[in-house]
């Protein structure tokens, strides 16, 4: 065991790693030079930021589209509606999207998030070492961010949401850790506690990182764009709207819109508050979780559109053409998932991470401006129109107003963040059931083979997934959640 072990610690405690320490480390930017070393200088730091970027795209494990590189951006559509498997790909995640879980499928971003947040406890452990001025405050407030936003990621999947129930404040959170001690044997916190400590570093970071630090890291505008998710999800319209309010960016303007997603526009021409830099050289394909392509055999989908869902996008929708493309595989026409089939014209499934964009803050902003505790149904309307006269050829706005303004803008969000990691906990923050078709299939005229699980209640035990089989064996201070 090399003596850098600052880089893992924690997933291997609190979380779990199915490699040894040695594979791992050798992979990261700083795998070679001893804790001492790296936070001696800002050079080091700096690199050690890098390290914390490279967890969130899983370049350092080699692997294809992990964390936000992949992995967290499918699992929400696997585990709902948006998707249904295609028999002819090569099944993978099947047993996630039938809902059967076990503590051992369900630990990729489990480990993947503690990861990061290790990484960033580490910068965090060591800033002392530094002199107090801008490069301090900056490189503070991108590892106090990492630390949330990884944190968030955790507790939204493998606890409770605080709008889901009555009672998730008080369930079972996730463990808190603010420590980079590899021989830490935390205890899951509270909801309500996890909420709190996210929100305090968000809060905390915003004071502290840049406006601007270049394409591939946190900035304030990611920051605070964050802010208004969590906020949402915790149920704090005021606070979400406030938040919302101030990112300064805008929406994807219509004639843009394709080409963000083939990273083909400038960050201020995109919409996309913060993006990870992802490349072919890595080994990282966002794209690969969702088909393959071939110059002989066409695009093989590992999942396709849901059938119902696609017919829910109008001809004049923009991101009828932006997320998809029909074309025939193995003698069978699929409606392909096309988001994110590669830069410019390539089809190689790389294309750069867009974490957060503009368009979801105003959506957040206008499910809060709509909630009965803000009941601004105007302010909501104007922030629904942002996205929707962007996305629609001749666009009219529908004027809606309660219920109806409420279920328009759900619809709109479902529509606009398809494939980006939000409709099963959009599903589970608003205590509604996930519904599957029992009679469409994945080919593009609905027929094919339907999706084995058609229904999860809304507070089933399944809205929570099973804590690692490997973070329950390391630790002894760690619990199962209930129902496995």
């Amino acid at each position: 065991m090399k003596k850098y072990i600052l880089t893992l610690g924690l997933a291997a405690v609190t979380s779990i790693s199915f490699v040894s320490c040695e594979d791992s480390l050798d992979r990261q930017p700083f795998a070679n030079q001893a804790p001492s070393d790296v936070f001696s200088n800002p050079a080091g730091f700096d690199n050690a930021m890098r390290g914390v970027y490279s967890g969130f795209t899983g370049i350092d494990n080699q692997m294809y589209g992990t964390y936000l590189g992949g992995d967290a951006n499918i699992l929400a559509d696997v585990l709902s509606d948006n998707l249904i498997i295609a028999q002819n790909g090569r099944q993978t995640k099947k047993t996630m999207h039938e809902w059967i879980y076990s503590g051992n499928n369900t630990s990729f971003l489990y480990a993947d998030a503690y990861k990061v947040m290790n990484r960033a406890n580490a910068i965090l452990d060591n800033t002392g070492n530094l002199s107090d001025g801008p490069f301090k405050s900056n490189i503070t407030g991108e590892a106090l961010a990492s630390r949330a936003i990884a944190a968030f990621s955790l507790v939204k999947t493998y606890a409770k949401i605080p709008t889901q129930s009555a009672d998730a404040n008080a369930s079972l959170g996730v463990a808190i850790q603010t420590t980079s001690d590899a021989f830490s044997l935390p205890t899951r916190a509270t909801v309500a506690e996890n909420y709190t400590a996210i929100i305090a570093d968000l809060e905390l970071a915003k004071t502290l990182i840049n406006a601007d630090n270049g394409v591939g890291r946190f900035n304030l505008n990611t920051v605070n764009a964050f802010l208004s998710r969590v906020y949402l999800y915790n149920g704090d319209m005021q606070n979400c709207i406030t938040a919302a309010n101030a990112v300064s960016s805008s929406v994807t303007t219509r004639d843009r819109f394709v080409s963000i997603w083939k990273d083909e526009n400038s960050p201020a021409q995109e919409g996309v508050l913060s993006r990870l830099v992802l490349t072919t050289d890595d080994g990282v394909n966002i794209g690969t979780q969702y088909s393959q392509t071939s110059p002989t055999t066409g695009v093989r989908s590992e999942y396709a559109v849901d059938f119902d869902f696609y017919n829910l996008y109008q001809n004049s929708d923009i991101r009828k053409i932006a997320y998809f493309s029909t074309s025939v595989f193995g003698g069978d026409n699929y409606n392909h998932i096309a988001k994110y089939f590669g830069k410019g014209n390539n089809t190689d499934n790389t294309v750069d991470a867009k974490v957060i964009r503009m368009a979801e803050v105003m959506l957040n902003k206008a499910e809060a401006y709509a909630d009965p505790s803000v009941g601004n149904d105007a302010a909501a309307l104007v922030a629904l129109d942002a996205v929707r006269s962007q996305r629609y050829t001749g666009f009219v706005s529908g004027n809606e107003t309660g219920n109806g303004l409420k279920a328009a803008i759900a619809l709109e969000r479902r529509l606009e963040l398809a494939f980006e990691g939000h409709r099963f906990y959009d599903l589970k923050r608003t205590a509604q059931d996930i519904v599957r078709s029992a009679t469409n299939g994945e080919f593009a005229d609905g027929t094919g083979t339907p999706a084995v699980g058609t229904l999860l209640t809304a507070g089933s035990f399944k809205f929570e997934l099973p804590i690692p089989q490997g973070a329950l064996d390391a630790n002894p201070n760690m619990v199962q959640n209930p129902g496995y």
